[in-house]
């Protein structure tokens, strides 16, 4: 039964920190308190060291010597690269991914554009992040690779927090929605553009679109 609770305890704790450095309540650089968390979140130190450890993982949080673990701060430059990756492996997962998608999965990618089209009308920017980074998994599962899926969760984990402030503020959702819609209608024939492509242009308009927004505001 300990053993059921600190798992509970430590999903509790990462879920709040997660939630709240996404979200800018803790800012790039600033000190995490392990004991302070603990206090505020009513649990021992193990879980919320726990949770510290994973965020630290998905780079999210780093521990500095002599300082202890803050929020990871990323230059625009390391983001560069992280989306320059992405616009390599997630064109590779549409590539190897559409043999493999039947009709179903292809509707399903429609019903998922409509609704981030919704969302964006809503201004429901919390939900349609969490929408949009399981249409870009959806063609990485489809590969079957576990190494690829895996890579390219991890990459977007790191740069999720980001988008939300930029979202935010500069809202440019309604032209990556449309790549979106763009990418279906590709994988329906409606046009003759390869459905990889237009996935490396999409990332590619998001690194551009962050990047401004990022040497504007900072991180």
């Amino acid at each position: 039964m300990e053993k059921s609770e600190n798992s509970a305890a430590w999903v509790k704790v990462y879920d709040y920190l997660k939630d709240a450095i996404i979200k800018g309540t803790y800012g790039p650089g600033e000190k995490l308190n392990e004991q302070e968390i603990a206090e505020r979140m009513k649990v021992s130190r193990t879980p919320t060291r726990e949770a510290l450890r994973i965020l630290e993982y998905e780079g999210f949080v780093t521990n500095v010597a002599r300082r202890g673990v803050v929020v990871k701060k990323y230059s625009p430059e390391e983001l560069d690269t992280l989306h320059k990756m992405l616009i390599r492996l997630e064109g590779l997962a549409v590539e190897m991914a559409v043999s493999k998608l039947t009709e179903g999965d292809i509707s399903h990618l429609e019903k998922m554009t409509h609704r981030l089209k919704s969302l964006v009308a809503k201004k429901n920017y919390s939900e349609y992040l969490t929408l949009n980074f399981e249409f870009h998994l959806f063609f990485a599962r489809k590969t079957e690779s576990r190494e690829l899926l895996d890579t390219i969760t991890q990459l977007r984990t790191r740069i999720f927090r980001f988008y939300y402030a930029q979202i935010t503020l500069r809202q440019d959702t309604d032209q990556w929605v449309r790549d979106h819609q763009d990418i279906v209608d590709a994988l329906k024939g409606r046009t003759k553009a390869k459905p990889h492509r237009i996935m490396e242009k999409h990332i590619d308009h998001a690194r551009q679109y962050f990047l401004t927004y990022y040497r504007t505001f900072g991180p």
